[in-house]
C-alpha cells in the first residue's frame, strides 16, 4: 500500500548562497530511494540555460511551441503568473537579469515530464516579491513532482517543506515537520 505523499517539499540547507549542490540534491535523491532511476529537472539561476538562445528559445527547446502568443494561450493558469512576470521573450538570456533566467529555469523545470525537481536557490538574487510568487509555484509543482529545494536561508523556506535534511559528513538527516501545521498556515 502506498502511503500519501507529505504536503510540501524537502528543504536542504546549504552552507553559503554561492554553493552549488547539484551532486549533494543527487545523492540525497539516491539515498531516498536506491536502485530506482530518477528524472529530474535541476534549477538554478545562473547556469542553467543556453545563454546565446533568447529566453523563449530556451523555453520552446524544451517545451516545444510554435510561437510566443501561442505558449501564452496554451498554459496552466498556475505557470501564468510566471510567464507574466517576463517582459521580453526575445531577450538573449545572458542579456537578461538573473531573475529572469531563473523564472525560465523554473518554467521548463515545471513543464517537462520529470519526476523531481532540484531547485538550488540564491535569495540574494531575488526580489522577496519574487521569493513569494516562486514559493506558490513550487508548491503547486509537489502536487505532480517531488520537489526538493536548496537554501542558505532555509528560514524563508520552513513554511512550503515537510521535511528538513542536514548533511554531516557522508550522512543525510533528515527532520520531518509538522504538515498539519504547514496545511493550516497556508490555508489562512
Amino acid at each position: 500500500m502506498n502511503a500519501p505523499k507529505p504536503y510540501g517539499l524537502y528543504l536542504f540547507q546549504k552552507h553559503s548562497q554561492d554553493h552549488k549542490v547539484l551532486k549533494e540534491l543527487l545523492q540525497f535523491l539516491r539515498s531516498t530511494s536506491p536502485g530506482k532511476s530518477h528524472s529530474f529537472s535541476y534549477i538554478e539561476a545562473e547556469t542553467s540555460l543556453h545563454p546565446h538562445l533568447s529566453l523563449g528559445e530556451n523555453l520552446q527547446l524544451e517545451v516545444g511551441f510554435k510561437n510566443w502568443k501561442d505558449f501564452e494561450q496554451n498554459l496552466k493558469p498556475e505557470w501564468a503568473s510566471l510567464v507574466k512576470l517576463l517582459k521580453d521573450p526575445n531577450l538573449a538570456a545572458s542579456r537578461a537579469e538573473t531573475w529572469e533566467r531563473f523564472v525560465v529555469s523554473l518554467l521548463k523545470g515545471l513543464m517537462i515530464p520529470s519526476q523531481n525537481l532540484l531547485i538550488d536557490m540564491n535569495e540574494e538574487l531575488l526580489s522577496p516579491f519574487l521569493i513569494q510568487n516562486l514559493k506558490k509555484s513550487v508548491l503547486q509543482a509537489t502536487h505532480e513532482k517531488t520537489v526538493f529545494l536548496a537554501s542558505a536561508h532555509s528560514s524563508l523556506w520552513l513554511d512550503c517543506a515537510h521535511s528538513l535534511v542536514n548533511r554531516n559528513e557522508y550522512q543525510f538527516e533528515v527532520q520531518t515537520l509538522d504538515p498539519e501545521i504547514l496545511k493550516k498556515h497556508w490555508a489562512a
